[in-house]
């Protein structure tokens, strides 16, 4: 009988500790987040352009830049955490509302947003976003400053850093390789001392760079199309 109640006592201990646990994981949270609702989620962030990847109800470092990206865009915190119950009623609600990026409101002005947290950049003009892609920004040690800065103008064509040539190699890709295809930077454009904005085969979802803000080789040819010179560039967040 001792033996019974001694069993009984940790039996009841145990369910108290579980509901303890489940009580600490919110209906809908990064935990409780079903495929079902991840790919829900991952095809709406996809139809805002946040490029995600598939929607295959897998959450991966592509869909973290992305939920963390429509995060910023729709008011909530960025962050690169799992689906929670906030990002999807707010995902739902933009899908609704919205039949695009282009038709999200955002605020005054012309500018660039590269968020270092997210590693994505948007572009905003005329009371909407237009575009966002993909960024990669400085690793640890040579960490991209945040600020605001005015965008220089663009150097078509690919060219060499003189203080990281070992990646610089003849290039293929790019509207302007025509004018030169040897270097690591294509298209680059001046922020801050030695920062540059530039385009470049290799965008990872983390931090590689020295310091400068990569982007996709097609990315900075829309650039040089659409953004002009001397608008601003506000650097946010940390990785």
């Amino acid at each position: 009988m001792i033996q019974f109640q001694k069993i009984l006592q940790k039996t009841t201990l145990v369910a108290a500790t579980v509901a303890c646990i489940i009580a600490l994981v919110p209906t809908g949270s990064a935990a409780a987040a079903t495929a079902t609702q991840i790919k829900e989620a991952q095809t709406i962030a996809n139809k805002f352009g946040m490029q995600v990847g598939a929607a295959d109800g897998v959450f991966g470092p592509k869909t973290a830049r992305g939920f963390c990206m429509f995060r910023y865009i729709s008011g909530l915190t960025p962050s690169r955490a799992g689906l929670d119950t906030a990002l999807l009623s707010k995902l739902r609600a933009y899908n609704t509302r919205y039949s695009s990026l282009r038709a999200i409101p955002s605020p005054a002005g012309t500018y660039l947003v590269a968020h270092e947290k997210c590693q994505m950049m948007v572009y905003a003009t005329g009371g909407k976003y237009r575009a966002v892609t993909p960024i990669s920004t400085g690793m640890s040690g040579f960490g991209t400053p945040n600020g605001t800065y005015a965008l220089g103008g663009t150097l078509r064509g690919w060219s060499c850093s003189t203080l990281y040539p070992e990646s610089c190699r003849t290039q293929s890709v790019g509207r302007f390789a025509y004018i030169s295809n040897y270097g690591n930077m294509y298209n680059k454009r001046h922020i801050v001392g030695g920062v540059k904005l530039h385009g470049s085969t290799s965008v990872p979802t983390y931090p590689a760079s020295h310091g400068c803000i990569r982007v996709p080789v097609s990315f900075s040819d829309w650039m040089y199309d659409n953004v002009n010179a001397n608008i601003p560039i506000k650097i946010v967040g940390a990785y």
